[in-house]
């Protein structure tokens, strides 16, 4: 097998038909090809969509699993699957465009052994999640040691060589877009514009876009843990100053040390203090997900040609 596809879906009935249908027109004749559709708990028709489409169509196969596990786990049940020399992931609401395809693979066949689509416009985005996507790349590229590129998202292309070095990466909560970039190999760019949404509506609320973006934290930077060693030296060194400064002035003017100022510095530290068992939290039950050792999804069918 040439090519491997994957789409995650979720609720996108609408979409998968005339996914198909543009996928089967970009990809070029010479290229043997194959559409993996991972259902991520679908609950609006999509599987049976997929079970027809697979029914109809011999190079589709499908993984269905038991319940909701997330964009990022039904990407990587697609590359644990997948059997083409390169891997290309997209969605399934046809925002990314299917005859980009093409340009993908000949970037591949230049030597790219991951090709990144990067969006050219962002009209389509709300500004809300503009300015918060800027800030968290720019954010994570600062305290982290990722060559992160602004605005490449999970439409790219790998080769199988990095596909299987990608399948042995089993931490639980991944940031696939870290992990990628973290792995070098020769990386090639693309620049495309983003369609517009046919049917359905995006998937991505601010809560997984919240939990992508803490995920991407606690699995490449310590910062957030050397934040609070740093906050609790200045904050210890400034009360210790601040209690010389109590102590003259009592001594000197015999003023009574205020009790405001006082009720302050406990709600000021006592929240303080709060945060950073929070912190600490997040990276300790990162931790505590990785020993459990859990499978990181349960397929409750598979369809494919031979029926496995």
């Amino acid at each position: 097998m040439d090519i491997s596809i994957i789409v995650p879906v979720l609720n996108e009935k609408g979409n998968l038909r005339p996914l198909y249908d543009a996928i089967a027109k970009a990809v070029p004749k010479e290229y043997s090809w194959e559409l993996f559709l991972v259902d991520d708990g679908s609950t609006d028709g999509s599987r049976d969509e997929i079970r027809e489409i697979c029914r109809n169509q011999s190079n589709v196969k499908a993984i269905l699993f038991s319940k909701n596990y997330g964009h990022q786990i039904a990407l990587t049940a697609g590359y644990d699957h997948a059997s083409g020399r390169a891997v290309i992931t997209m969605d399934a609401d046809l925002q990314h465009p299917p005859e980009c395809i093409s340009e993908m693979i000949k970037l591949w066949q230049e030597g790219g052994e991951i090709v990144f689509a990067v969006r050219s416009d962002d009209e389509h985005l709300s500004y809300f999640k503009k300015i918060t996507s800027q800030w968290f790349y720019s954010i994570l590229k600062a305290i982290s040691q990722l060559d992160l590129i602004m605005g490449a998202a999970d439409f790219r292309l790998l080769d199988r060589k990095v596909v299987n070095y990608l399948c042995q990466y089993k931490e639980r909560d991944r940031f696939l877009r870290g992990i990628i970039s973290d792995m070098g190999f020769c990386r090639k760019v693309f620049y495309y514009k983003e369609n517009s949404r046919q049917h359905g509506r995006s998937k991505y609320n601010i809560g997984r876009m919240f939990k992508l973006a803490l995920a991407g934290v606690v699995s490449f930077s310590s910062f957030p843990l050397k934040l609070c060693s740093i906050l609790g030296f200045i904050i210890s060194t400034s009360s210790f100053i601040y209690v010389i400064c109590i102590i003259y002035d009592k001594i000197v003017n015999g003023a009574p040390p205020g009790m405001a100022s006082a009720l302050v510095g406990v709600f000021f530290i006592g929240g303080l203090q709060l945060i950073f068992i929070g912190v600490l939290g997040e990276y300790l039950m990162s931790v505590f997900k990785e020993v459990k050792a859990r499978p990181l999804y349960c397929i409750s069918e598979k369809i494919s040609t031979d029926r496995d």
